[in-house]
């Protein structure tokens, strides 16, 4: 087996701080960073005073001090589409921009990491290239929640040479394929327990794997209660819009329950997954939940709708308690 050795190219901070007290139209749950047996792995806010929580990785992340690329030096070195297309706002003040190459040992992986420079906040996490709605969502995110987006360069592909990065999170093998530790703790690195984990994606209307009409093995749909009040630039209640959540409890544990109606009755549809131990699927949500890493939602929308990607990620972070600046 080769070495794996993550090479840092540029990246920026990744210092975080304890969230704020309780607000108002959080879960109706006590979130645990770590999943007990039958239990929704969730987010816990420290208690006061606690110290740094322990990373994923054993090595610290990138330094403030290291070079932030400018989208131009970005677009130069990669060609990135995404990167041309935001360049505008990519080039605020407040992001910094860097590339992570990655000897993995199932392929050797190109990331896009977009990160803020003073707020700490969530993981973003964009697997697949050709997910421009998700990609758009997903620097939106950063600017208005922090923390760090990470981005597969696949050459604008969902596929990365045959491979579907979304498949290869763990480090054992899983479903058809194995996965690619490396990888993993590239896109995990410096990783703060206190904050979730988002996967960003979009979907084939009507006509991709992920629809609420079709779960796929393992999976529960449950839709959008009929009479939920929405306001003004709530996400689509189509079969390609929803909010995955996964949790070793199956959807009956009140655990479970709470966090599935928390959607539900804000008018969004919601799959959810019930991950067992040995068959893991090898997808970042699947990963998340048996290693016992913070809360991870996955946000699914219909290629193109930007504004549903961007809905959805602002009711997941009213779910968690992090409000935009």
């Amino acid at each position: 087996m080769r070495r794996a050795v993550p090479t840092i190219l540029a990246a920026s901070a990744l210092f975080f701080s304890v969230l704020s007290g309780a607000g108002p139209g959080r879960l109706p749950i006590e979130f645990t960073g770590v999943a007990a047996a039958g239990e929704l792995p969730v987010l816990r806010r420290p208690p006061e005073g606690e110290g740094a929580p322990s990373p994923v990785m054993d090595r610290p992340p990138p330094s403030s001090a290291q070079a932030c690329r400018t989208p131009a030096e970005i677009i130069a070195a990669t060609g990135d589409r995404d990167v041309r297309r935001l360049a505008d706002r990519l080039a605020d003040p407040e992001l910094c921009l860097g590339i992570v190459s990655v000897e993995g040992t199932v392929a050797r992986w190109s990331l896009l990491v977009i990160s803020h420079r003073s707020r700490s906040g969530p993981r973003w996490v964009l697997p697949h290239d050709n997910e421009n709605a998700a990609f758009d969502a997903g620097v939106v995110a950063v600017l208005r929640y922090g923390g760090v987006l990470v981005a597969v360069e696949s050459g604008e592909n969902r596929m990365w040479r045959g491979i579907d990065p979304n498949r290869v999170f763990g480090s054992g093998a899983c479903g058809r394929g194995r996965a690619d530790p490396a990888y993993t703790s590239a896109v995990l690195a410096g990783l703060d327990r206190r904050f979730p984990i988002v996967g960003l994606h979009s979907n084939e209307r009507r006509g991709g794997t992920i629809s609420m009409a079709r779960p796929y093995p393992g999976a529960e749909a449950f839709r959008a209660a009929a009479g939920a009040t929405v306001g003004p630039g709530a996400p689509r209640r189509d079969d390609d819009t929803m909010v995955i959540l996964a949790g070793r409890a199956p959807a009956t544990e009140a655990a479970a329950r709470g966090a599935i109606a928390w959607f539900t009755e804000r008018g969004v549809n919601v799959l959810y997954e019930t991950v067992r131990p040995g068959r893991s699927d090898c997808s970042l949500s699947n990963h998340a939940v048996l290693a016992g890493l913070p809360r991870t939602f996955t946000v699914e929308v219909g290629h193109g709708d930007t504004a549903s990607a961007r809905a959805l990620v602002d009711l997941v972070m009213q779910s968690v308690g992090i409000a935009p600046r």
